[in-house]
């Protein structure tokens, strides 16, 4: 990504957040970023392919994620923290960035929340390891179970986006995926110890 088309999506975001994000315009996009709108359209095409570029990043930025994941003794911790991320970075985008990114996806069939492989790899692995260790005692396929994982994390951030915020999303999707992995019992208590859960 060119540093104009990020300046672009960063500035966006934040006039997005302040105003909502029906009442931003291109142009107020074009003038917070000191750019023409021939500049804007040469990097992005529309409004809405700014919504798709968030997703896009926030998968994108997982190193860090990783590097910390070295560090935890559970493949349980390990999951708990990687869809953490997922949500802490969601939400902090708001309810009404989040409805217009699921709408935009509909609408337009980009396929901006389709499953990533770079996460879906991350993610398969941690799975297999809970499941080769006994943490994990849910013994279908590990693939297949992280993308019902996936699809039931959308379907929590569907819920969070139509109560706008009003809905705890960490707390009923973390119950759902130690059933969906039948999470030993003496690790299943972690849940309620994972950061962001104050929504």
């Amino acid at each position: 990504m060119t540093d104009m088309k990020a300046n672009i999506i960063e500035k966006a975001g934040v006039l997005f957040r302040e105003k909502g994000y029906d009442a931003v315009t291109v142009n107020d996009v074009c003038v917070a970023c000191g750019i023409t709108k021939t500049t804007f359209y040469y990097h992005l095409k529309s409004k809405q392919d700014i919504l798709l570029q968030f997703y896009d990043i926030i998968v994108e930025n997982l190193t860090s994620l990783l590097l910390k994941m070295l560090h935890m003794t559970t493949s349980w911790d390990q999951l708990q923290l990687l869809f953490n991320h997922l949500m802490t970075n969601i939400q902090q985008l708001g309810p009404d960035l989040n409805s217009h990114l699921l709408s935009v996806n509909l609408q337009r069939k980009e396929q901006a929340l389709r499953i990533r492989k770079e996460l879906e790899e991350v993610a398969v692995d941690i799975i297999r390891r809970g499941q080769d260790s006994g943490q994990f005692r849910n013994q279908n396929n590990a693939s297949s179970l992280y993308q019902a994982a996936a699809y039931m994390f959308t379907g929590y951030e569907y819920m969070w986006c139509t109560l706008n915020g009003e809905f705890s999303w960490n707390t009923e999707f973390f119950a759902s995926l130690e059933s969906i992995l039948d999470v030993d019992p003496e690790l299943r208590t972690k849940v309620k110890d994972v950061p962001g859960d104050s929504l």
